[in-house]
């Protein structure tokens, strides 16, 4: 991706994040939304059990690797640097409030795409039950990747460059991989496999972490930055790819 895509992709995504909520109040995309209370509720429930069972788990035991020090290679290039394992984990809770809104991204998603395409979308229990697990095999997978990259970026950035490029780079690097989970649920909506929805994302690479870059202040406000980044940044990742290259045929949402 040429630098010129990437700035227009910035733009685009930009205007369409700024035009969300105008969106949204304009098309009333939460009406018919409390129909499916039932099901969202039971989802709410099962995404809090499953998810921070495994995720707590995994984050107990990587905290106790923040007490070891860098292995002796390392210390021998620099004998006061280690690194900071708490800052490498600590995108873990971010990624599960994206598990707990998921259901919350895909209906406003859907409600996205009628609106532009005049498509109704019918999701079953099915479905939405699919969907929730495709997503949190993504996440999972993106976490892990963010993780590995981390590091990477700690231990190599780390040794010859400044503490401030390796902040930026794991910054930039976790708007990235946060905006990649909004985009993703327009590509699941058409069953397009988490293989292939990777390598659409990384030619999205502007909108994707402008989007994260949004989401990530978004969720710096008490209570309501949750809903309130599920919202913006969810229709306006599906109204950033439903009008892009990638855009795919709205009759075929969902078809199982």
């Amino acid at each position: 991706m040429d630098i010129t895509t990437f700035v227009l992709q910035v733009k685009n995504i930009t205007d369409k994040l700024i035009n969300t909520i105008p969106f949204i109040i304009q098309n009333k995309l939460w009406y018919g939304f409390f129909k499916h209370r039932i099901v969202l509720t039971i989802s709410i429930i099962t995404a809090i059990v499953v998810p921070f069972s495994f995720f707590n788990f995994i984050s107990d035991y990587l905290q106790s690797l923040a007490k070891v020090s860098t292995p002796q290679l390392l210390a021998s290039t620099s004998s006061d640097q280690n690194i900071n394992f708490n800052k490498l984990f600590e995108g873990t809770h971010t990624y599960l409030l994206m598990i707990l809104v998921h259901l919350l991204n895909i209906y406003f998603s859907n409600k996205t795409i009628e609106r532009l395409s005049g498509v109704t979308i019918d999701l079953s229990v099915k479905e939405m039950i699919y969907s929730y697990f495709r997503n949190l095999k993504v996440i999972v997978r993106t976490w892990f990747t963010e993780l590995v990259l981390g590091i990477g970026i700690s231990i190599i950035v780390g040794i010859f460059g400044p503490d401030w490029m390796v902040d930026t780079l794991k910054f930039l690097l976790g708007c990235y991989f946060l905006g990649y989970i909004f985009i993703d649920n327009y590509n699941a909506t058409f069953a397009i496999s988490i293989n292939n929805s990777f390598q659409i994302i990384k030619h999205h690479a502007g909108a994707a972490i402008s989007l994260g870059l949004v989401a990530k202040i978004l969720l710096l406000i008490p209570f309501i930055g949750i809903i309130l980044t599920s919202f913006i940044c969810g229709v306006a990742a599906t109204w950033y790819m439903h009008t892009s290259a990638d855009k795919q045929e709205s009759t075929l949402a969902f078809v199982e």
